[in-house]
Formats: structure tokens, sequence, C-alpha cells
């Protein structure tokens, strides 16, 4: 099953020059808005878009999160990057899948579907989160299927804000004991699944998640691509930048 099969999907974008991070997991401390800020301070001198792979977030509650004295500065910097005519997309991940029209309307920041189809110089890229492609995990993919159907997302909307926390507390917490558990064989991304990717013509996937930086060049029915996963932003600071296609791997002055 494709990605394209088992997720939404926002218009395909074009751009000459454009960065890209994922899993910035800002949490309302001093140092995650201050690398956030500094991602946004390039994206603004390089005159370059910003692409968010998910969990832009440690977590996100819903619409009440917008009022939480916590979020205010992260929510204000976007703002301000938006104002100043950085295009910024966030494409939501596993901890901040709540993120929606309410989030959009107060940041000016576009949420995105599931994946991005990204067109630069002569090149086809793929862009999401990472976690669709960890199909041995069963357990979790219908997990992620009830979290963001329709349904939960209504009860969400309509919880009061402290239950939404405490109900994020609890499934973080079974989250980490279930990963304990795991044998790693089944959280790591399928081959297969991003080899179908190549061959359907992306010269380039790219994905969050895994928090473990790998690049891999596969090829797959005479088309060649490579698959990258971004080490976690949070960690220090990695992002892809890229100008016409051409990629290079930046990190924030420590």
């Amino acid at each position: 099953m494709s990605p394209s099969e088992t997720a939404t999907v926002i218009d395909s974008t074009s751009t000459r020059r454009c960065i890209i991070a994922a899993d910035l997991h800002c949490d309302g401390s001093a140092r995650r808005l201050a690398m956030l800020e500094a991602l946004l301070r390039s994206c603004h001198q390089l005159d370059a878009s910003c692409y968010l792979l998910g969990d832009l977030f440690d977590v996100w509650l819903g619409p009440g999160q917008l009022t939480l004295q916590q979020t205010r500065r992260e929510v204000e910097a976007l703002q301000r990057a938006v104002a100043a005519n950085i295009d910024v997309v966030v494409i939501p991940g596993n901890r901040d899948f709540l993120l929606d029209e309410a989030f959009e309307r107060a940041t000016g920041v576009v949420v995105g579907g599931d994946h991005l189809l990204l067109e630069t110089g002569d090149q086809r890229w793929h862009l999401s989160h990472g976690d669709l492609f960890g199909t041995a995990d069963v357990g979790y993919q219908r997990l992620r299927k009830i979290l963001r159907s329709g349904p939960f997302r209504m009860l969400v909307r309509h919880m009061p804000l402290l239950l939404c926390r405490a109900l994020a507390t609890f499934l973080r917490r079974r989250s980490r004991k279930s990963l304990q558990r795991k044998d790693p064989a089944r959280i790591q991304p399928d081959l297969q699944l991003i080899g179908q990717l190549v061959e359907s013509g992306f010269d380039q996937v790219v994905c969050g998640h895994y928090h473990r930086p790998s690049e891999e060049f596969l090829e797959r029915g005479g088309s060649r691509g490579v698959f990258t996963v971004l080490e976690a932003f949070e960690d220090r600071g990695a992002h892809l930048f890229i100008e016409d296609g051409v990629v290079e791997l930046r990190y924030l002055p420590s």
C-alpha cells in the first residue's frame, strides 16, 4: 500500500529556495524557542520557504492550546515570520496531529496533509513526517487511524483543556512503554514502500520521526532516488537548505 493510498495530500508546490526541518518539539522552553526563532531568521535572510516535517510541538492539545502561556511565544514567532512574507508549511506529526484550521488562522502557517509534493530545480521531492513508513508497527498504525479520525477530533474540540492534557500524558506514557517492548526492526521505515515512491518518479524522499539521521540511495524499476531521514532539529538544529535542487545539510550555530 502506497502512502498516497493512506494519507491526505495537499497540492504540490514549487520553490527555488527552501529550508526543511523536522522534530523541533517546541515545549515552551527558552532553548527550543530560540532554536525556532533562529530557523525562521535563516529563512528570512535566505528568502527561503520553510517546511517543517512534523512534531513542531512536543504536544498539541487542539485549539485550546492557543490560549496557553507556554505556547504564546512560539505562536508569536510564527506570526512574525508569516508577516515577514516567509511561507511556512507544517506537516502534522505524531505529537501534534491535532494542528488544524484554528492554528492556521492564528498563525498564518499552512497545515498540510500527511505528505507534501515539492518541485525544486528539476527534481520531485516527497516530504512527510515519516510515521506512515513504519508499516511493520501494526499497533501504532491502528492507533494512528483512530486518533486522526473525524470523531476523535470532534471529541477533542469539545473536551476541557485540562482533560486533553491528561489524555496526552496518558498516551505519551503508553507510547514510551510500548517502544521499550517493541523489536527495533518493527519501528524502521519500510524501504520497499519508499522504493515504490522512487519508482513512481520521486528524486528525493525526506522525513523525520525516527530521530536517527540516515541517507540511502535506492534504485527501483530503472529510477534512482535518495531517501533521507533528518536528525531531530531539537538536538543540534539540523536542517536542509535547498536551492534549485542542490541540497546542503546545515546546523544552527552552537
